[in-house]
């Protein structure tokens, strides 16, 4: 027999149920011999419409004479039969109305929370989970643009295939996305086909020597930062002012970064290795140290060493002293250190693209593995 989802059964009537109800409404009682033989059915025929008729509550037993059938009025039927229905719609609706009511209740709390969260116009957040939900709560919240700032060389892998979710989701809406990385990223497999990723789907990519830390900004109404010192904490920032200077601060280093190049480019390893060298002339004159050099270059600290070896005697200098001193008499501003200046582990020479590349290859190979001290969260 055929039912609804809820039990009852389906209201149609087949054309010899329909005979059947129209006879048995003409008499008073009858017995399904009688009325096989007065429609003209046969046994299984007038078995299913009886079946039927009985579902529907459109026959019943007489109760004195079991053995026959008698008519229901169809408004009696519908209420014993959509009776239990009706009663399991109105339990329902109550319970609909309830959860309504309920839920309902907490819109002013819930109001009022992302208010005094909204208020906090800079927040530190010292939980890396904390941060991780954020940044992607904000990338799925983001509608025109997204800025990411991933200094630090070489990006996580598993960070990598982790961020292809939020990012795909992100650059399917048709997000505008613009990413800074450092030179030594473009060296890590797992990051450059990261990039060409993104940049298939629309996406820009760029690398420069030196930049800005950390720091993603969605719509350019919230921003995340990295902490100093701590590669879990992050603060984020939604006052509009800072946001608007961390902007202003990413054009800067966007216009100054050079476009991620898709395959390899001689001249482009051989420029790479030259602004690097530069950028290691810069921070040897503020005094730094090469620890601190290798986070801001997101190079390791060995490479650091090499690098700065091969300036020492390029200045014929004899200390790390001297060579700030020597760096300090440029007073016209000229680098001392020449592009195009490279070594290959013997003295300083000038040389064309091969021998600059393979100055760069050797110091990818041996540092510009995978570096994450300049922090470790996964702002991808």
């Amino acid at each position: 027999m055929e039912t609804f989802e809820e039990g009852a059964p389906a209201a149609e009537l087949t054309s010899d149920g329909l005979r059947l109800y129209e006879y048995a409404a003409g008499v008073l009682s009858f017995t399904p011999e009688e009325a096989r033989c007065a429609l003209g059915l046969d046994e299984t025929e007038l078995s299913s419409a009886v079946e039927r008729l009985e579902a529907l509550r459109l026959l019943r037993r007489d109760a004195d004479h079991p053995d026959r059938l008698t008519v229901v009025s169809p408004q009696f039927a519908a209420g014993q039969l959509l009776w239990p229905m009706e009663r399991q719609i109105r339990q329902q609706s109550e319970s609909v109305e309830r959860i309504r009511t309920a839920l309902g209740a907490l819109g002013p709390c819930y109001q009022n929370g992302r208010q005094r969260q909204q208020s906090k116009e800079v927040e530190l957040l010292t939980d890396l989970a904390d941060v991780r939900r954020l940044i992607d709560q904000l990338t799925d919240s983001c509608r025109t643009e997204a800025l990411h700032v991933q200094p630090g060389g070489a990006r996580d892998p598993e960070a990598l295939l982790k961020a292809r979710g939020s990012m795909g989701r992100l650059l399917d809406r048709g997000v505008s996305s613009r990413s800074i990385y450092q030179h030594p990223a473009r060296y890590s497999q797992h990051t450059v086909e990261f990039a060409e990723w993104m940049m298939e789907r629309g996406a820009e990519v760029r690398t420069l020597a030196d930049g800005p830390d950390r720091m993603l900004i969605y719509d350019r109404k919230a921003a995340v930062v990295s902490v100093q010192g701590d590669s879990a904490h992050a603060v984020v920032v939604y006052e509009p002012n800072l946001v608007a200077f961390m902007v202003s601060s990413f054009e800067t280093a966007w216009r100054a970064a050079e476009p991620f190049p898709v395959g390899f480019d001689r001249e482009w390893a051989k420029q790479v290795s030259d602004d690097l060298r530069q950028s290691i002339v810069r921070l040897l004159t503020e005094g730094l140290d090469d620890k601190v050099i290798s986070r801001r270059l997101g190079m390791s600290v060995r490479t650091v060493q090499r690098h700065v070896a091969e300036i020492m005697r390029s200045l014929d200098a004899k200390s790390r002293f001297q060579t700030g001193y020597l760096i300090g008499l440029d007073k016209g501003g000229a680098p001392l250190v020449e592009p195009g200046v490279v070594t290959t582990g013997g003295s300083p020479r000038r040389g064309g693209a091969a021998p600059g590349t393979a100055h760069v290859s050797a110091a990818v190979s041996e540092g510009h593995r995978t570096n994450h001290t300049r922090g470790d969260l996964s702002f991808e």
